[in-house]
């Protein structure tokens, strides 16, 4: 214990940690060698100070290391942003998870129910009548047949009940908020990671490439979004290959899209968010589109299946307009009727 306690009073002093320093003070509190008050204070100090790369690193090394894991084949790619931007939104990186698989990508959307919002990602899956499957033969016979799957966060990583009570007793974000994206128990090849801060693109761009990912890109929106929209001016670090971009702006208006309100992006409920993306997928245009359509493209750009993103939205949008999106999400809700 004399290791972590010179971690545990670096902290303390405001100190930056090394990956492996934030590994071992984690380990020692998901093996219960720490109290309450000192996990506590550790979250606190860090939240308040400003996670490093390295700090968040280590902690997703012992989350990774102590999860279930699961094999899905390769060439897998992810939406699931850390959440957190606190506007309430329709469900974006969901949507675009399956309209990714319309495209013909191999999505393996990891996931978890409301934190900072009225409906998560698993929410909206169940009030679509999609299963949530938490057996590992399950999810991979769904896989098989649909080349998508959605992956519960809770079931991969049960040691974080071990801290659940903490957290809920801070009532603000700590490094546990920001993992989300970097837990995949599948190991993605590909990732589309949206952060709810600016500072948090180099953080989790350096932790991507740290993952050995083919390629990634973390973004942002200037107002404050976790994922890229049309609401605002978009932040971009793209990372391929271990080689880290420098941040790119990009603007909407630039690849024809309209400028929309973040009124136009709010949903509802899980409920409501449901009638909301059928209606998207029945052809509905307007902002709630654009902006999944948008993010569909950065995907298809991030996967190779396209060269840029002008190209990504033709295809998005052909993906939605020829019903094949429709069917899709059709298929997900029989299948789990019957599975």
């Amino acid at each position: 214990m004399e290791k972590i306690s010179k971690i545990y009073k670096k902290v303390i002093s405001g100190n930056e940690l090394s990956t492996l320093e934030s590994f071992d003070i984690f380990d020692a509190i998901f093996k219960d060698k720490l109290s309450l008050q000192e996990t506590s204070a550790i979250l606190t100090i860090l939240s308040f100070r400003g996670e490093t790369h390295k700090e968040i690193l280590g902690v997703s090394k012992v989350l990774g290391k102590r999860s279930k894991k699961i094999s899905l084949g390769k060439n897998l790619i992810d939406t699931c942003g850390t959440g957190g931007d606190n506007k309430n939104s329709f469900n974006i990186s969901t949507a675009t998870a399956i309209l990714l698989s319309a495209c013909g990508l191999n999505v393996s959307k990891h996931g978890n129910r409301s934190v900072t919002s009225k409906s998560g990602s698993i929410d909206v899956l169940e009030a679509l009548g999609i299963k949530i499957f938490n057996k590992h033969d399950e999810i991979k016979r769904f896989f098989k047949k649909n080349k998508i799957c959605f992956l519960f966060a809770p079931y991969f990583h049960e040691s974080l009940k071990k801290v659940s009570e903490t957290r809920v007793k801070l009532k603000f974000r700590t490094i546990f908020n920001l993992l989300g994206p970097l837990l995949n128990p599948s190991k993605p090849n590909f990732q589309l990671i949206g952060v709810s801060e600016k500072k948090f693109l180099k953080t989790h761009a350096f932790c991507l490439r740290e993952m050995h990912i083919k390629e990634g890109w973390v973004v942002t929106s200037l107002n404050g979004f976790d994922e890229l929209t049309t609401s605002s001016t978009n932040f971009i670090i793209k990372v391929k290959n271990k080689t880290v971009s420098k941040v790119i702006s990009l603007n909407p208006e630039e690849l024809g899209l309209k400028k929309s309100k973040e009124i136009q992006l709010k949903g509802g409920d899980a409920k409501e968010n449901a009638f909301l993306m059928h209606r998207l997928f029945e052809g509905e245009t307007g902002s709630i589109r654009d902006n999944v359509i948008l993010n569909a493209a950065a995907c298809l750009t991030i996967s190779g299946k396209v060269k840029s993103l002008k190209e990504g939205l033709i295809i998005a949008r052909k993906n939605i307009d020829n019903f094949n999106a429709k069917q899709k999400l059709e298929k997900l809700i029989s299948d789990s009727k019957t599975s």
